[in-house]
């Protein structure tokens, strides 16, 4: 394990990597930012280093074999049928049925929550503008039609068509 700690001169950025080679890019891509000083670390808690190492090579889909499969969502049914098979197997060691379903439905809840954290990260990171607010005046989903039908008083519809200047609003 290896730990990257970049000095800033309002904060400090520390990072821990399995791979030197991720390590040694993350050492570069904080040195562009011109840091007052980076130090570059070997793991020196061998206990710790293997609880680590031994968490991503079964849990990170970045580590694990399962790093071949290219589509995620595959990747995560499969991730999701093996957390599965160990609540199955953790239920019949306890020897209640009950607790298989309880683990069952935690362990799809906890993983659909980490896939999603990851999607919204990754989107994020890659195409920010997704969260971006509009600033230009559309304020209503209702605004992508060009008239409304509206019902007279003796019931019979009429097209009231929209000012196409007008943003409209929540209440048009």
């Amino acid at each position: 394990m290896y730990k990257v700690t970049a000095y800033f001169r309002t904060h400090k950025v520390t990072k821990l990597f399995l791979d030197l080679y991720e390590a040694i890019d993350f050492k570069d891509t904080a040195d562009a930012h011109y840091p007052i000083k980076i130090t570059f670390e070997e793991g020196k808690n061998p206990l710790r280093s293997f609880i680590v190492s031994g968490w991503y090579n079964v849990m990170d889909h970045r580590y694990n074999p399962l790093k071949n499969i290219p589509d995620l969502n595959t990747r995560h049914m499969v991730m999701q049928v093996l957390a599965w098979m160990w609540c199955i197997v953790f239920s019949f060691y306890v020897g209640s049925f009950f607790v298989m379903g309880v683990s069952m439905v935690a362990h799809a809840l906890i993983l659909a929550a980490i896939v999603l954290t990851v999607a919204t990260f990754e989107t994020a990171k890659r195409k920010p503008s997704v969260f971006r607010l509009r600033t230009d005046g559309y304020h209503s989903v209702s605004r992508n039609r060009s008239y409304v039908i509206y019902h007279d008083e003796r019931g019979h519809p009429r097209k009231i068509y929209m000012d196409a200047s007008d943003p409209g609003g929540e209440h048009e």
